[in-house]
């Protein structure tokens, strides 16, 4: 489990097969916080970042074929914190902590995604590897993982104030408003959120 990995277009289509369980539907129970399907606000996501948004496969995978060698991802952190109850209700969970896994996703020096990986302590529990994965991608590791399965991408438009926005930002002045996009990931009954933030500099890149 501590292997690095590298998945090609090929991998990349492959793996959004895997993963994506068409019948997997965000939960009934979630309360409506401003989180949509791509439908839903598509009109207003700027022209250059759908294709990135409606990415089925892995980013890092997408973000290696436009970029090439310069690709990079850098573990930010992993720390203990609260989870928070629209955490708990998205997940379907009782946990009331997690770990909060931080990378940045990026060409050459450029930032071009930021995600934010949320692991309850029951899932840590099931798998303690998660705590390993450094800077090894999680969705490139999932990805030789066994009966995981990704519910419904939903996405948000995040302003600036919003915790998620702060994250991303770290720091720097921007003026927002940034897209995100989220999703369950469950190895058989633990789940995992992961949340991606598209940052500015990937706006001017998508050309490439």
């Amino acid at each position: 489990w501590r292997s690095r990995l590298s998945i090609s277009d090929r991998d990349r289509r492959g793996m959004s097969g895997r993963l994506l369980d068409p019948q997997a539907r965000p939960s009934d129970a979630r309360p409506a916080d401003s989180w949509w399907m791509l439908a839903d606000c598509e009109e207003r996501v700027p022209q250059e970042l759908r294709p990135w948004l409606a990415e089925p496969g892995l980013l890092t995978a997408r973000v290696r074929a436009v970029c090439g060698p310069g690709m990079r991802l850098r573990l930010l952190g992993l720390r203990p914190a609260p989870l928070e109850p629209e955490w708990q209700l998205r997940m379907g969970i009782v946990d009331r902590s997690c770990l909060l896994r931080d990378v940045e996703i990026g060409c050459h020096e450029a930032r071009w995604v930021f995600a934010r990986s949320v692991f309850p302590d029951s899932t840590v529990s099931q798998h303690p590897w998660l705590r390993e994965l450094g800077d090894t991608g999680l969705g490139e590791y999932l990805a030789q993982v066994g009966e995981v399965r990704r519910e419904t991408l939903e996405y948000r438009e995040l302003r600036p104030g919003h915790a998620l926005f702060a994250a991303a930002a770290q720091g720097a002045d921007l003026a927002g408003p940034l897209w995100a996009r989220r999703a369950v990931y469950r190895l058989v009954d633990a789940p995992i959120l992961v949340q991606e933030v598209f940052l500015p500099a990937l706006g001017p890149a998508s050309g490439q």
